[in-house]
């Protein structure tokens, strides 16, 4: 007989005899139960117990591993031919990776969709005729960092800047043309972001 059945077995003959009598006299299967059976069934309580706060602990944390967090990742750039001006937010319209969607290409904003850590990047070319130019990543439309292209007519100078932000959920995060104006041949403005750790729920 296994232990658990032991067990099974020794409980079974308690009930009955609890039941209907309480001496080996009126109750003969209580003669059967031995010192070392009950010391055996405590021990598989204590085992059963045991394994039953094991399984609470596993089951917590199979529910923590669970929680969904999104994967987030983007990448997109101005298509040739845009040129932008200043005073208006850089639309980069052309979409290269967008996991999770939260990046719009029609709008040229990406929104938290959770609250945690981001890595972004952008850059910047300006154009020809710009001897001034200057972006501001913006964070609901605060300025958080910039690119500044001062040079003489005539020449360029392509640059990019990395922003790690702490975002909640919700948050917006653009880029701004401030002044001057751009060249966007051959996918030279991008703008990109990932979630690098979400915030504990």
């Amino acid at each position: 007989m296994s232990e658990t059945g032991k067990v099974t077995w020794l409980f079974l003959i308690l009930y009955q005899c609890v039941s209907k009598a309480t001496t080996s006299q009126n109750c003969p299967r209580l003669a059967e139960i031995t010192f070392k059976d009950i010391k055996d069934a405590i021990n598989k309580i204590k085992e059963i117990d045991a394994l039953t706060r094991r399984i609470t602990v596993l089951e917590e944390e199979v529910a923590s591993l669970k929680k969904y967090v999104p994967s987030v990742i983007f990448h997109a750039k101005v298509s040739d031919g845009k040129n932008p001006t200043a005073k208006q937010r850089l639309i980069y319209d052309s979409i290269i990776v967008n996991k999770g969607s939260a990046y719009n290409p029609l709008t040229g904003v990406f929104t938290a969709p959770v609250a945690g850590t981001y890595h972004f990047t952008y850059s910047l070319l300006g154009g020809s005729q710009a001897e001034d130019t200057a972006v501001h990543l913006m964070r609901n439309e605060e300025r958080q960092s910039y690119l500044h292209s001062k040079l003489k007519s005539e020449q360029a100078q392509t640059a990019s800047m990395p922003a790690i932000l702490s975002l909640n959920k919700g948050d917006q995060v653009s880029v701004r043309l401030e002044t001057g104006n751009t060249w966007s041949g051959l996918g030279a403005m991008n703008f990109q972001g990932v979630l690098l750790e979400a915030d504990e729920a």
